[in-house]
């Protein structure tokens, strides 16, 4: 029987999956979001901060907002790299599918703290954005897909 570590860090890297077929496509769907949400960060004038999760723009001289904005088109870049590596994956190397729902977890993980640890109050904008609101559920999802990408592969 193989171990659960070297289903998530197999010794070689091929193109065959052997998890559960749930957590191939929810692998996918994690993946399309990640190019989408990328694009939108990277792309948008205010990196989707204001236009999408409806967060304040503050005054002030010099301009707040554009360190603001320049920081979040920089994570943007961030997560177009991590996007092109899951499509990567996805092409080429699907036997690393856990490794990445893992590392994707530990993101997920580490955005719910930030919240924790940095919390924005309803004062910094409009209505709840959307990260903030699908933070737990992605995170939660995301262990999911996990244990059935890795309790599929032991099976085999």
């Amino acid at each position: 029987m193989t171990s659960t570590l070297d289903i998530i860090f197999p010794k070689t890297a091929d193109n065959e999956y052997r998890g559960g077929a749930i957590a191939f496509y929810g692998f996918c769907l994690f993946v399309a979001a990640g190019f989408f949400r990328s694009t939108v960060h990277l792309l948008l004038p205010d990196g989707g901060i204001n236009s999408i999760a409806s967060i304040i723009i503050f005054e002030g001289t010099p301009n707040p907002n554009d360190v603001i904005y320049m920081l979040q088109s920089g994570g943007g870049a961030f997560q177009m790299s991590f996007a092109a590596l899951n499509a990567l994956v996805l092409w080429r190397y699907r036997s690393l599918i856990p490794l990445m729902l893992a590392l994707m977890l530990m993101q997920q993980f580490f955005i719910c703290m930030v919240q924790i640890m940095h919390p924005l109050t309803p004062d910094h904008y409009t209505y709840t954005p959307p990260a903030f609101a699908g933070a737990v559920p992605a995170l939660i999802a995301l262990a999911v897909l996990l244990y059935l990408a890795v309790r599929k592969s032991k099976a085999h």
